[in-house]
């Protein structure tokens, strides 16, 4: 593989600046710029605070472990028990098949983020990626987009519903409907011959799936065989037995919270950078679980909390009482969910999304409630794969890679002489039309003269002659498109490859297509790959 760096425009206002240290405004929003290498004065901070390590460890092992695990991620989660130890951690929904490309990027992004520290900083550093079990937006994990036999970009989707909004964690994988998906993702390819032992494989992890999270962890300790990621469930009944203390300062604190939040949200709002997180002044930004359903609380005093429709109503003591017996009910939102994060793990950084920085760039004053600075926020890699193909076709249109992940291959598209010879077919058609009336107009002239109930007949005669050109004008111009189709689908190729539904490789395609073309051990030789860690576009060539 041959990696080829570029700096992308058209970034977010926010990201732009974000990537610019001296950028005042955005970085006062954030206590550490990544780019100043903060992680010594970081460590030292984070070793003065006190987490919950052994049980923790006990958890994350077991947790792991389920998933068939590698001895390099039993060996750094009992990193976790040196008290000088620290993590790396991202995280991302369970999508099925994993999901969107970012995720594997993000993944790679804390593994080599934590060795990198673990080096420079000589103490334990341990990448942790962090599933976010709780949600419950199905329609958001439930697909992939495969690239079609024909070129084409076609959107594959787990036929099965989430009516009742539970968590993914919660949520039954209905696995034939899975084995289904699978199959028609699978056809859209082309049989190689790793083919069928992928999809063995794939097949074994789905019958030993009870949900979508373990759908997931199977898949990401496969893929990441020996890179000694940590997987760690957001939802899981276990690990919110830990949280039990922090739900509680969350409860307490609840109107604090919102209000730190909104100075920060409108503060970004008001100088023009959107509203990454939608702000609402009685928010309580936790999550109660109602029958399987999970509930937006919301405050209505300062005493009484209740979901939007008024199915549950509790006081803040009743909560405080139900996060003691029933954690497993609670979870967090996009405000909350960082800070738990923060409670529950040493983090030494966070590596995150352009819209995950966005949102956090809302949260400081959250932390700093807690008496917590805001980890350094670190963007994840940035990276589009170009396949042998692909790029050979770049070379015949002489299209740079740049242009066709930014813009796609419209421009050169564009300048095929057959978008000009199908106007020139059109203008004669509507030349001719033109002409069928002048002509035909003296029998209607005719008509008014000495029949005129024959108006109807004149009029359907003179449609049959102008629907009879239109025909043939409509296939003299499939002729011609048939004569360019070739060209036309390597250009559906490039795209659909490049800036599939308009943007970024890797907000559309799936890792599945790579493995079944250059093997099961592809992200770990992606992992393995020397990727800087920086602001710049990654181009990876494949051989």
């Amino acid at each position: 593989m041959k990696i080829v760096e570029c700096l992308l425009e058209n970034q977010s206002k926010l990201m732009e600046q974000y990537n610019e240290s001296n950028d005042q405004f955005v970085q006062s929003f954030f206590d550490y710029s990544y780019q100043n290498n903060p992680y010594t004065q970081r460590y030292n901070e984070l070793s003065k605070l006190h987490f919950q390590r052994g049980c923790l460890f006990e958890h994350l092992l077991k947790f792991n472990k389920k998933y068939n695990c590698s001895n390099e991620t039993v060996h750094n989660a009992k990193k976790l028990l040196d008290p000088k130890s620290v993590v790396v951690v991202g995280g991302q929904q369970a999508g099925v098949l994993t999901g969107p490309l970012y995720t594997i990027h993000k993944i790679i992004t804390i593994i080599k983020l934590a060795k990198q520290q673990e080096e420079k900083l000589s103490v334990p550093v341990v990448p942790i990626f962090w599933i976010a079990g709780e949600d419950h937006d199905f329609e958001e994990i439930n697909h992939i987009f495969s690239i079609r036999r024909d070129s084409k970009l076609h959107k594959r989707k787990v036929d099965q519903q989430n009516n009742a909004k539970k968590s993914v964690s919660d949520l039954h994988l209905e696995q034939n409907e899975v084995l289904s998906f699978v199959k028609e993702v699978f056809l859209d390819g082309i049989e190689t011959s790793v083919t069928n032992t992928l999809l063995s494989e794939l097949n074994k992890i789905i019958a030993k799936s009870k949900n979508y999270v373990d759908f997931f962890s199977f898949l990401v300790h496969r893929l990441f065989k020996n890179s000694g990621i940590v997987l760690l469930d957001s939802h899981n009944p276990e690990l919110r037995k830990l949280e039990i203390p922090y739900l509680k300062q969350m409860i307490l604190n609840n109107e604090q919270i919102n209000d730190k939040f909104l100075q920060s949200a409108n503060a970004l709002y008001n100088q023009g950078y959107g509203e990454p997180i939608e702000r609402g002044e009685n928010s309580a930004h936790l999550f109660y679980h109602h029958k399987g359903s999970r509930l937006l609380l919301e405050r209505i005093d300062a005493n009484m909390f209740s979901d939007k429709k008024g199915i549950c109503q509790f006081s803040k003591e009743d909560l405080l009482q139900l996060v003691e017996k029933q954690p497993e009910n609670f979870s967090n939102n996009v405000v909350t969910r960082p800070l738990m994060q923060e409670l529950l793990l040493p983090v030494l950084a966070f590596v995150g999304g352009p819209g995950e920085i966005a949102y956090w760039a809302t949260l400081k004053e959250v932390f700093h409630l807690f008496g917590l600075k805001m980890p350094p926020v670190v963007p994840r890699l940035s990276m589009t794969i170009v396949s042998p193909q692909v790029n050979k076709l770049l070379e015949e249109f002489n299209i740079s890679a740049i242009d066709a992940i930014t813009n796609g291959s419209s421009k050169r598209r564009n300048e095929l002489t057959l978008w000009d010879e199908k106007d020139q077919i059109n203008e004669t058609l509507h030349e001719v039309l033109d002409e069928v009336e002048d002509l035909h107009q003296p029998l209607k002239d005719l008509v008014n003269r000495y029949d005129k109930g024959l108006e109807a007949l004149a009029l359907k005669n003179e449609l049959i002659i102008k629907r009879e050109l239109t025909f043939l004008a409509r296939k003299i111009e499939k002729s011609l498109q048939q004569k360019y189709e070739q060209q036309l689908l390597k250009f559906a190729l490039i795209d659909a490859n490049l800036f599939p539904n308009n943007g970024f490789q890797e907000r559309s395609l799936n890792i599945l297509r790579y493995l079944n073309e250059h093997g099961l051990d592809f992200v770990e030789r992606m992992t393995e790959l020397k990727l800087e860690l920086n602001d710049k576009h990654k181009l990876i060539y494949l051989k």
